[in-house]
């Protein structure tokens, strides 16, 4: 167990004595059983606890690795590799394997998922900072983008752009892996690098799916006032001009000392006051704060887009 940690991975073992031992400690409380499948891993339970559901994921994938040498990673273990965006709900404790095999009899379960990918040995890429044999990162945008809903899939793709993907590495990669035209199109045609975090882009698809007019992101602001200079997260200009100012809050910056620089909640309420204030000199009409919260439950974010007057289109 101390040289799983130590090699940020799971513990396992192929001795029956020590498989019966690891099941009567996580049976007692001090282990936990992380992954069922073969072999079964193991962490201790308060180290387990504090890793965040990322670090979970990259956990599991390399003691996998090391059972199964030969094994290419897509999904949300190569899409933590290469840093891109994404919600930490999405990690389930399952991991995405490559196969070359078409017409493979061995089905996704809930712990190990495949997708098809031709040649997969051919296209694999060696990631030093993981350790691990992943799909390119033009296959694991489409392979996400096959395994999750619009919304959650978009945030992949801003980021993998803002890191310079670009379309024609993902319509190259989508002939190679025959994945659905429509989905793969559809999501390019949304993608903007600039949006500023996972997020955002996770509230800006949401909007889409909402049939809510695309903003503009992280638009530069001048306080006529100040001359203070800031961004604004999402902008609409309305048909009669008005300006609406979106702004997405995680409550993370509320509560994190990192986020704060150790700067009182009250001071945080008053800075983001001040900076409403400035927007509206600089001639928005709306400044509309939402959560994440109100974008994963989608109604709450839907009203106070209708209510600040956001028109909503009829069409899908």
């Amino acid at each position: 167990m101390a040289d799983a940690q130590r090699e940020g991975r799971c513990a396992y073992s192929h001795d029956a004595a020590e498989q019966a031992a690891l099941r009567r400690r996580a049976r007692a409380g001090d282990f936990v059983r992380v992954y069922p499948g073969i072999p079964s891993l193991y962490a201790e339970t308060a180290y387990w606890s504090g890793l965040k559901p990322p670090a979970r994921t990259m956990h599991i994938a390399r003691s996998l690795a090391q059972v199964h040498r030969t094994w290419v990673f897509g999904g949300l273990v190569a899409a933590v590799a290469y840093g891109f965006e994404h919600q930490w709900c999405l990690h389930d404790g399952s991991v995405t394997v490559a196969t070359s095999d078409h017409g493979t009899h061995r089905p996704n379960n809930r712990h190990l998922k495949r997708v098809y990918v031709p040649k997969s040995s051919m296209v694999q890429v060696e990631n030093e900072k993981s350790g691990l044999l992943l799909l390119p990162r033009a296959m694991t945008l489409l392979d996400c983008a096959a395994s999750y809903e619009f919304r959650f899939a978009l945030p992949f793709f801003d980021s993998a752009f803002a890191k310079g993907i670009t379309t024609e590495d993902v319509l190259d990669a989508s002939g190679r892996m025959h994945t659905d035209q429509a989905t793969t199109l559809r999501l390019l045609r949304h993608t903007d690098a600039n949006s500023e975090n996972g997020g955002e882009s996770l509230a800006r698809g949401t909007m889409i799916e909402e049939r809510f007019p695309t903003p503009r992101l992280q638009v530069p602001v001048r306080d006529p006032q100040s001359g203070a200079e800031y961004r604004a997260d999402f902008v609409w200009t309305l048909a009669d001009g008005t300006v609406v100012v979106g702004e997405y809050d995680g409550t993370r910056k509320y509560i994190d000392p990192d986020m704060t620089d150790n700067r009182g909640v009250q001071e945080m309420v008053a800075r983001e006051r001040r900076r409403d204030e400035a927007l509206k000199r600089a001639g928005a009409r709306e400044i509309v704060h939402f959560s994440y919260d109100d974008v994963i439950k989608r109604v709450p974010l839907t009203m106070k887009l209708l209510k600040a007057g956001i028109p909503r289109g009829n069409g899908p």
